[in-house]
């Protein structure tokens, strides 16, 4: 039996009773937490030119677009919801995969509400997609995004088509369909960083997913064994499975993708970071430690002469860039995340707002930041969750005009692993997102709904709900 056909039975051959407790409270906890920032980005400018052209192309109206008021067909309203979840950068990621639950989230809800199901059935599939997803990125990683590959794209889509074969009831061969449809789809550059490309990458992957799972119901056909490579002796078309194509000829471990399959299940891990701040998981940790010590000590910009922080390569490889003309890249630039941390003793969603940037208070001390990697972080070179590499670790010193030098070290945020985000953190952070989006009563009726998601007889009521009213 092959990798694909193994995965694929365990999507439609797991038992409900097989997730567990601690699996359900961890779905609802990534569906309490993408909702809420799907929420906030709605009014984003790459969500709003993602629904102009949704609403040029049309779809018959089966799923809703969450923070609008518009309802297209389940690919198309997907693609829009996991654009806006994604735009602002607020979305938690899973150790050694990716950002799973924002393209598991919204493709989950678009076929829940096109399909017409409860919350348990919806929980299930989004389950079961999360863990197929997440074993065929541990098994691609890290060589996938080191070749260049942004993960989203290509194993998001291929999670959502999984959550769809669950919903939807389909057998093994039309889930193995829909799995190699998903395959074909993937997409997304390492280059598109910092641009609304990486958003785009998030609802590509549910827009593909959910596509897939369609076809592969109306009885599409492709090859059944899509992630590995088969003999060839010759070194024909069928050597080119998605491991093959993504990672190199030996950048694929097919074995890890199986291992403790059905016993083991990525949702109960602990291994998904929420994320307090906007931007790249990595730099967390170096926020944090930031808005600590300027508290301790009540610092103030003119107080400083200057910050070095000592970074992991991997920190200052996601959080490359050096200036923040724009909210995207300041995202993933440390001297504007220490900056503006600093100035305004919080990172939060105005801290990247473009308005934020366009002030001009924060880059006179973004020039007075200097990050280094040394000898003893250089190391930590890789991907977090392999070989237990941590990128988050970090230095830092403060050196004050009066002489005084002050020191902090950090190596988790709060909401990592170490210091795990549990259900209020997430409500605080969802009311936040919320708010100005829908109203009060709205936010406080989808929350209840969410905690209580499991015996919802309708996910559509929780969709309508996320609609702004008036």
């Amino acid at each position: 039996m092959g990798i694909t056909e193994r995965l694929a039975r365990m999507v439609v051959e797991t038992p409900g009773s097989a997730l567990d407790g601690a699996v359900i409270e961890s779905a609802k906890l990534r569906f309490l937490d993408m909702i809420g920032i799907a929420l906030a980005g709605s009014q984003e400018r790459s969500t709003l030119i993602a629904l102009e052209q949704i609403r040029h192309m049309g779809g018959a109206p089966r799923s809703s677009i969450i923070g609008q008021p518009d309802r297209t067909s389940s690919p198309l309203a997907g693609f829009v919801t996991a654009v806006s979840a994604h735009s602002q950068e607020f979305d938690d990621y899973t150790k050694g995969v990716t950002h799973v639950s924002v393209v598991m989230v919204p493709g989950a809800l678009a076929l829940a509400e096109d399909v017409d199901i409860s919350g348990r059935a919806m929980i299930e599939g989004f389950a079961l997609g999360f863990e197929l997803e997440s074993r065929v990125g541990h098994g691609l990683r890290p060589a996938l995004f080191d070749r260049g590959w942004h993960p989203n794209g290509i194993i998001g889509a291929l999670g959502v088509a999984a959550a769809g074969a669950r919903i939807m009831e389909l057998d093994l061969m039309q889930t193995r369909m829909a799995i190699g449809i998903a395959a074909s789809e993937g997409q997304g550059l390492r280059k598109n960083v910092g641009s609304m490309g990486k958003a785009f990458h998030v609802g590509h992957g549910v827009r593909n997913g959910v596509f897939a799972a369609l076809l592969a119901r109306g009885g599409y056909e492709v090859d059944p064994d899509i992630i590995e490579p088969s003999p060839s002796e010759v070194g024909g078309h069928e050597t080119f499975g998605l491991a093959e194509c993504f990672s190199g000829p030996d950048g694929y471990n097919l074995d890890i993708m199986v291992e403790e399959l059905g016993t083991r299940w990525e949702l109960a891990r602990g291994t998904t970071n929420v994320c307090f701040h906007p931007g790249s998981t990595a730099p967390a940790a170096t926020i944090d430690a930031v808005i600590d010590l300027t508290e301790e000590h009540d610092l103030k910009p003119e107080d400083v002469d200057e910050i070095v922080l000592e970074s992991t390569p991997q920190m200052l490889a996601i959080a490359c860039y050096e200036e923040a003309p724009d909210s995207y890249r300041a995202r993933y630039c440390l001297p504007w995340s220490v900056a503006v941390s600093l100035i305004d003793r919080k990172a939060g969603l105005a801290q990247y707002a473009q308005a934020r940037i366009d002030r001009g208070d924060v880059q006179p001390l973004m020039q007075r930041v200097r990050v280094v990697v040394p000898d003893d972080l250089a190391h930590h070179k890789g991907q977090w969750g392999v070989d237990g590499v941590n990128w988050a670790e970090m230095r830092l010193t403060v050196r004050l005009k009066d002489g005084r030098e002050l020191k902090t070290a950090r190596s988790h945020a709060k909401g990592s692993s170490a210091d795990p985000a549990g259900w209020d953190d997430i409500a605080g952070k969802f009311a936040d997102c919320a708010d100005g989006v829908i109203d009060s009563v709205q936010r406080d009726e989808a929350m209840a709904m969410i905690k209580a998601l499991e015996a919802l007889p309708r996910v559509r009521e929780l969709t309508d709900i996320l609609r702004p009213r008036g």
